[in-house]
C-alpha cells in the first residue's frame, strides 16, 4: 500500500488544558472551511450515476463498439458489494457512454474517478490512458489513491459518443469505484496564465546537475505530461531524483514587465533553473507558506513541501527576450507519489500573479489561523 504524506503536526500548547484546546479546535473547524490539498476544478461532464457493469475479464470490453446493453447497471460511486455482488472478489469491468460538446481549447481536461478498490486500468475510446496499482500476478493495491488522469483532447470524439471502460481487480472486502468525485474537469487556475506550459515536458530519472544547461542533448529523455504524477505515467513506485525540461519563447505581448513562473505543486522538493541559472527552490517559499499552502496547520518542520504552491519571480537578466528559453526542474521525491503533479504551470504577469495569490490567500483564511496558532501554540510564522 502506498503511503500518504503526513500533513498535520500537533505542536505543544503554551498554556491551558488539552481538553479546552481540543474543544476550541472542534468549534473552529465547524465554522471554518478546511482544505488540505484542493484544486479549483470546474466540472465539464458529470459521470456519476448509472454505469454498465459485469464481473469477469475480457480485454475486448475496452472496445468502444462492444455491445454492453446486456450488462447490469450499478451506481457509481459505490461498492459493488452494496449493489448485489456481496463477497465477490476478482476482476470486473465498468463502462460509461457520454457525449461532450464544451471542451476547453487551451487547458488540460482531467478524468476524476475518486478511489478504486484495489487496482485498475482506464480506457477512453479504446485507448489506455492510465493505470493505478498492479494487477495479478504482481498484485499491488492502490485503494487509497485518488484517481486523476489527464486526457489528451485528441482522444475525445467531439461529434458523437465517448466510452470510458474501467478494468478493476479487487482482492478482498469492498471492491469497485467506491468514492467520488466522478467526472471530467479542468483547472480554473489556468486562467491566471499568460503562457500555458501544460503539456509534455522532457523527463529523465536520476540526477546530473549538468542537466540544467541549455545545451543538454535530450535524445535519451522521455516525454511526460505536466501536471501529473510520474507514477501515473509508467514510473510506478519510483522515488529519488528526476529532472524535467521545457523550452519556450515569449510572445510579443510579454516582451516587457515582470514575469513569474508558476509550477503548481511538486512532490516533494524542487530546484528551478532558467537558461542554466538557478532562479529558486521550494525553501525560498518558506516565509510565504500561508499563501503557498492550503492548510495552515502544516508545520514548517514537517514534510510540507509537497503541498506548497510554486511561484518564482523570473529575473529579467536571465530571460531571453526574444529567443528560446529553457526551464529545467530538478525534483526529489522521498516516498509515495512524485513529480509536478498539480497546476497551474506557466508564465504569469505581475498582475495575474497578485490575483492568484489573493485568491488562494483568501481561500485558506490565513490571517484567522495565524492568530489562533500564535495564541495557543509555540509557533513562529517566520
Amino acid at each position: 500500500m502506498k503511503q500518504t504524506k503526513s500533513t498535520i503536526k500537533i505542536l505543544k500548547p503554551v498554556s491551558g488544558t488539552w481538553l479546552s484546546m481540543v474543544s476550541l479546535m472542534i468549534f473552529l473547524c465547524s465554522c471554518t472551511r478546511f482544505e488540505a490539498n484542493a484544486e479549483d476544478l470546474r466540472k465539464i461532464v458529470n459521470l456519476s450515476g448509472d454505469w454498465r457493469f459485469s464481473i469477469g475479464d475480457d480485454i475486448a470490453w475496452s472496445n468502444p463498439s462492444f455491445d454492453d446493453s446486456g450488462w447490469d447497471k450499478l451506481d457509481v460511486p459505490g461498492t459493488w458489494e452494496g449493489q448485489g455482488y456481496d463477497d465477490y472478489n476478482g476482476y470486473a469491468w465498468y463502462r460509461k457512454t457520454f457525449t461532450i460538446n464544451n471542451l476547453p481549447a487551451n487547458t488540460p481536461v482531467y478524468l476524476l474517478l475518486g478511489r478504486i478498490d484495489d487496482a485498475d486500468v482506464i480506457y477512453l475510446n479504446g485507448r489506455k490512458i492510465a493505470q493505478d496499482g498492479k494487477l495479478p500476478p504482481e498484485f499491488k493495491t492502490a485503494y487509497d489513491i485518488e484517481r486523476k488522469f489527464h486526457i489528451p483532447l485528441e482522444y475525445f470524439n467531439k461529434d458523437g459518443d465517448n466510452v470510458i471502460a474501467v478494468r478493476v481487480y479487487d482482492s478482498y472486502q469492498d471492491g469497485g469505484i467506491v468514492d467520488g468525485p466522478v467526472g471530467l474537469y479542468y483547472d480554473t487556475d489556468d486562467e491566471f496564465l499568460s503562457l500555458n506550459f501544460n503539456g509534455f515536458w522532457k523527463f529523465h530519472t536520476g540526477d546530473d546537475k549538468a542537466w540544467r544547461l541549455p545545451e543538454v542533448d535530450e535524445k535519451d529523455w522521455t516525454s511526460l505530461f505536466v501536471p501529473s504524477t510520474w507514477e501515473s505515467q509508467g514510473y510506478d513506485d519510483y522515488d529519488g531524483y528526476a529532472w524535467y525540461r521545457y523550452k519556450f519563447s515569449l510572445p510579443q505581448n510579454l516582451s516587457s514587465g515582470d514575469l513569474y513562473l508558476s509550477l503548481g505543486k511538486i512532490d516533494d522538493i524542487d530546484y528551478v533553473y532558467l537558461n542554466g541559472e538557478k532562479i529558486g527552490d521550494v525553501y525560498d517559499l518558506k516565509n510565504h507558506r500561508y499563501f503557498f499552502t492550503n492548510n495552515s496547520f502544516i508545520s514548517i518542520n514537517s514534510d510540507w513541501e509537497y503541498n506548497a504552491r510554486r511561484v518564482y519571480k523570473i529575473p529579467a537578466d536571465k530571460l531571453k527576450r526574444p529567443g528560446e528559453n529553457i526551464i529545467a526542474v530538478r525534483v526529489y521525491d522521498e516516498h509515495g507519489l512524485g513529480g509536478i503533479y498539480q497546476g497551474p504551470v506557466g508564465i504569469m504577469t505581475s498582475e495575474d500573479n497578485q490575483r492568484y495569490q489573493n485568491k488562494h490567500r483568501h481561500s485558506t483564511g490565513s490571517n484567522f489561523w495565524d492568530f489562533i496558532m500564535s495564541r495557543f501554540f509555540n509557533y513562529d510564522n517566520n
